[in-house]
């Protein structure tokens, strides 16, 4: 694994320690298309609303692995790449440091952050599962997993079902790891599948327009993965889309 890459893996598994919540997804390498760029721009790490709900949650993660102190020229760059993404607020990572310039630059809506590389050491990412997707069909170019902290779903008439929820790096995938039964399965864009517990329901991924940004003048999209049972339709996570 190139040293840059699991610095960047490293960060995503941080945010995702930093922000556990059942109100919020955190996303790794996350693809969205730019609000004024029209193209797609790719985010080191993606915090946002699990349920579509709050853009206002949005933070965009950028880890520069620099062998220098970050400059104004970084953050200036950053915060613009932080208005296509429709985000008030950012973190931007580095291993040694910012100049004075920089952090008053950064004032009050980017956080910079030092991670040295010396807290890598010990770390252990190949732990991280690989993707089970067949969206990551090269081998070189397999992502592994983060997987979001577990959360209880459940049915009204069923026991409460324990998952983790995660997304692949590469591919951004969702991946299941139902608690009950041990199966872990992916799930693509748009697509259903179901583990092997014996509850009557299964999980979905669809397209759809965010309920939050109707009254926008760009509609929000986004992947949402949802348990269907009997009843319900309920919204696990969500990946957006821009």
């Amino acid at each position: 694994m190139t040293s840059w890459k699991k610095y960047e893996r490293f960060v995503a598994e941080l945010c995702s320690e930093d922000y556990q919540s059942s109100s919020v997804t955190v996303m790794p390498n996350a693809k969205i298309k730019g609000c004024l760029s029209q193209t797609t721009r790719q985010v080191d790490v993606l915090i946002d609303s699990r349920f579509g709900d709050d853009r206002n949650r949005r933070i965009i993660v950028d880890a520069k692995k620099y062998n220098r102190p970050l400059n104004v020229k970084d953050v200036e760059s950053f915060h613009g790449m932080m208005i296509d993404c429709s985000s008030k607020a950012g973190i931007l990572v580095c291993p040694n440091g910012y100049s004075t310039a920089a952090k008053k630059r950064a004032q009050d809506f980017i956080n910079l952050k030092i991670v040295s590389l010396e807290e890598l050491e010990g770390i252990d990412l190949e732990s991280w599962d690989d993707c089970l997707s067949d969206s990551c069909d090269e081998k070189s170019k397999r992502g592994l997993v983060l997987w979001d902290a577990p959360m209880g779903i459940g049915a009204p008439d069923s026991p409460v079902s324990i998952s983790c929820i995660g997304k692949c790096d590469v591919c951004g995938d969702f991946h299941i790891w139902c608690w009950d039964c041990g199966k872990k399965f992916s799930l693509d864009d748009e697509s259903e599948a179901k583990c092997n517990c014996k509850h009557p329901w299964f999980w979905l991924t669809a397209t759809e327009d965010d309920e939050a940004s109707s009254n926008e003048k760009q509609q929000s999209k986004s992947v949402y993965l949802r348990l269907i049972t009997p009843i319900n339709a309920l919204i696990a996570d969500r990946k957006p889309l821009n």
